[in-house]
């Protein structure tokens, strides 16, 4: 019953939301007009089509009329969304102001590619969110707009039924309250022409800013590729001219200040605009770090126990650095990628400290050293790159980094002499650093910081996901062994599985990560992201058909997704949902498969969408071609018909066993097309659905898994029958795997030519062993009528010799 009530609701609901999908696009559906949040316009009137109004109808459509300005007029008051673009317009064009002269200055200078990647995200932000608000100003614009015309459409029909009603004599009361109508909506109409002013007046303000945006982004990309083919270019300012390197020392001081200035300036803004996230990150923080330092309480008394999660024990250790890290990985999503440079460089100088502490608990006691000298090379590189909007100060910094990077590594190789790989790759980075300091140091700044800052900067990306990764496993560890998760059935049995799942998800994710934004430090994010929507966006055309790399591959995640939630949802059903519920016989086999199936076929008709391929034609040519597909499949359809039809009578299920013809085993899996049965010898047969329908099919576990064993047994003539059935009775009981109820019975079945035959029956509920139970049977009874001295007679034969 419960598999046909889901069954029949999950048909209604299909059936629901086709209709509703048929209903909601039709071939001619006119187009409709957003909504304005916070009001709403009422629907025309029968009054703006009316071609006049009758005298007796004037009381009770005035009525109506003046029901519709009120709604109106409550339309006309601006929206929450509306006061806040209006507010924060004044604070949006000082921002795009003061970073369009930032972004200007570094243009001046020459800024390095990383920079340019990130004046060039804070310019794609801004222009996101001011775009937004132009859509939501031209809604509104656009929905005064309709009302306008409502209200042009009901005075022309009220001005006509005004003339009617004078050349009809009416009385003045009923003129009058025509004219009342005609007033209110003269009034109306002159507050919305007011309103509609005003949004167009404040769409045109932000759309003025959107513009700045679009010429700041195309000058950024104009820079870049200008300076493409300047890269071996002098930049900088070679320490051995002295004049020439005097000269901008005095100019030093004056440049940073100026550059100070504007990064608090930016600093400013940015905590105006953003100050209720940073609030959000605070609370975020405080509750991190109470759940990490209940976790660390957990791991020691699970290490008291015996039982210690291995990452979970050590990165608790240090609970307040885990929560640091928590929120800073937060942070990165709220706000950084819009944030000025200044906010970016102290969130990375507040990350570095965590995760040096961090990895401190990781790595073996000799390497500490080794990992504080990264982390004062990353500090170093951190204030080069808030630095480095005065090309100057980046250059010694950069030098200064270089030259400590150089003389560490030079130290280390000779007092600390690796092998293998090791010592290559230390190599390696010696020789990068040095070439990377010969080339800042004669002048050629960007090659110098595409090579060593490169470098330094992928480090640091390393170091900061290998320990966000690393926090994030341990909670992942502690909280798979807390309640509510612990309860569950799946985290019990397959916590370990679960576990690597989740790490691996996050290694990706890491790792996908840190590519992108070693890209950005390498001078290659913008090109890279470039070619790959160019890759992308190439086409393959023939004829009237036209396929983009980007829509096979939307095509192909989609349907590959749809199978990974599938095989999730069968996961978590037969784990979670199964156990708790009385279902019958084979149910969760039918669900589980009937999902499986619906979820596939959704997957494969949003999958065909995201080509843009066309549902309706699909149907009609497999309507044109089912006839012939059907002839020439037929023994499929058969298969397939035949599944379903077993999946719902529920007659076979996984782990039965069977007899099909010649084939006895156990059903292994339950195909769309064909089941698979091993065999008590091992082999795997592919059985068709059709034979499970059509065939005569023996399923020993269709009620329950008990199964009757037969032994034979011949004793000699002589022999008291009444003794060898209690000790064939004996034995049978005391075997393990045979059922005392039905009991065992002993039958005296014939009078043999040389034996009396016995026969024992009894039943186990272990019907896949039987035949070692039927041996183990036989054993015992001959070692029972062997101590009892009873003889097993073989067949005897007289020949009787007639002479001639």
């Amino acid at each position: 019953m419960h598999f046909w009530r889901f069954t029949w609701l999950l048909a209604a609901l299909i059936t629901l939301a086709a209709s509703l999908a048929l209903a909601a696009a039709p071939p001619d559906a006119p187009a409709t007009r957003p909504a304005q949040s916070g009001a709403a316009l009422a629907p025309p009137t029968e009054d703006a089509a009316a071609a006049t109004i009758p005298v007796p109808e004037v009381a009770r459509r005035a009525d109506e009329v003046a029901k519709l300005i009120r709604e109106l007029d409550a339309f006309l008051v601006p929206g929450p969304m509306v006061e806040a673009i209006k507010k924060q317009l004044p604070e949006s064009t000082a921002r795009v102001t003061v970073l369009t002269d930032d972004t200007v200055a570094q243009l001046d200078e020459e800024p390095s590619a990383a920079t340019l990647d990130g004046l060039t995200e804070q310019w794609r932000t801004t222009r996101a969110v001011l775009s937004g608000h132009v859509n939501v100003l031209g809604q509104r614009a656009t929905a005064i707009e309709d009302a306008l015309q409502q209200l042009t459409r009901l005075r022309e029909v009220w001005t006509r039924a005004r003339a009617d009603a004078r050349a009809s004599r009416a009385p003045a009361q009923v003129i009058g309250r025509i004219d009342s109508v005609l007033a209110a909506g003269a009034t109306a109409a002159s507050q919305m022409q007011a309103q509609r002013a005003a949004t167009l007046v404040l769409q045109d303000a932000v759309a003025r800013e959107v513009a700045g945006c679009e010429i700041m982004i195309d000058r950024i990309a104009s820079f870049r590729r200008g300076t493409a083919g300047h890269l071996f270019e002098r930049s900088g300012v070679p320490i051995w001219r002295t004049e020439s390197l005097a000269a901008a020392l005095t100019n030093l001081p004056g440049r940073v200040g100026d550059a100070t200035a504007a990064d608090a300036m930016q600093l400013r803004y940015f905590t105006q605009a953003r100050g209720s996230r940073a609030a959000v990150l605070g609370v975020l923080f405080v509750a991190l770090a109470l759940v990490t330092y209940a976790a660390r309480r957990r791991t020691r008394e699970w290490t008291a126990a015996g039982e210690t999660p291995a990452a979970a024990a050590a990165v608790f250790e240090r609970p307040m650095s885990a929560a640091l890290m928590l929120t800073i990985a937060a942070s990165a999503l709220l706000f950084l990628p819009a944030a000025p440079r200044a906010v970016v460089g102290v969130v990375q100088l507040l990350a570095l400290a965590p995760a040096l502490r961090l990895m401190r608990v990781s790595v073996p006691a000799r390497y500490v050293p080794a990992l504080h000298v990264l982390g004062a090379l990353f500090f170093v590189d951190v204030l080069r790159n808030l630095g480095s909007v005065v090309p100057l100060l980046e250059q010694l910094i950069f030098l200064l980094e270089m030259l400590a990077g150089v003389s560490v590594l030079a130290w280390w190789l000779s007092t600390h002499p690796p092998a293998g790989n090791r010592a290559l790759a230390l190599r390696a980075l010696l020789l990068v650093f040095t070439v990377a300091l010969a080339t800042a140091a004669a002048g050629y700044t960007s090659v110098g910081l595409i090579l060593g800052a490169g470098v330094v900067g992928s480090g640091y990306l390393a170091l900061m996901s290998y320990a966000s990764v690393w926090v994030a496993d341990g909670l992942v560890a502690v909280g798979l062994r807390l309640s509510p998760l612990a309860k569950l059935v799946m985290a019990r049995r397959h916590r370990a599985l679960v576990e690597r799942r989740l790490l691996a998800l996050f290694h990706l994710i890491a790792i996908g990560g840190w590519v992108m934004l070693t890209l950005r430090y390498f001078g290659l994010g913008a090109p890279a992201i470039d070619l790959a929507r160019a890759a992308v966006s190439a086409e393959f055309r023939r004829g009237t058909l036209s396929i983009s790399v980007g829509d096979v591959l939307v095509f192909a995640l989609t349907l590959g997704g749809t199978f990974v939630v599938a095989k999730l949802l069968r996961f978590v059903l037969e784990e979670e949902v199964y156990p708790r519920l009385a279902a019958g016989r084979g149910f969760p086999y039918a669900v589980s498969g009937l999902l499986h199936y619906v979820l596939v076929f959704t997957g494969f008709l949003l999958a065909l969408a995201t080509l843009g391929v066309d549902l309706t034609k699909i149907t009609i040519l497999a309507g044109a071609f089912g006839v012939g597909i059907g002839f020439g499949l037929q023994n499929v359809v058969n298969n397939i018909v035949s599944g379903l039809i077993l999946l719902f009578e529920r007659r076979i299920d996984v782990g039965d066993a069977v007899q099909i013809g010649d084939v006895a085993g156990r059903v292994e899996h339950m195909g769309v097309r064909a089941c698979t049965v091993r065999t008590w010898e091992g082999a795997e047969v592919i059985v068709p659905n059709a034979s499970l329908t059509s065939e005569k099919v023996t399923n020993w576990t269709l009620s329950d898994r008990r199964r009757r064993v037969d032994v034979s047994v011949g004793v000699a003539y002589g022999t008291a029958p009444q003794k060898v059935a209690e000790i064939l009775l004996g034995v049978a009981r005391a075997h393990k795997q045979v059922l005392l109820e039905p009991a065992p019975t002993v039958l005296l079945r014939a009078f043999g030519e040389s034996a009396l035959q016995f026969e024992i029956r009894v039943w186990t509920d272990q019907c896949e062993t039987w035949l070692r139970t039927q041996s183990e049977l036989t054993m015992a009874v001959h070692d029972a009528l062997r101590d009892a001295r009873i003889a097993m007679p073989f067949p005897q034969r007289e020949v009787w010799l007639r002479s001639s």
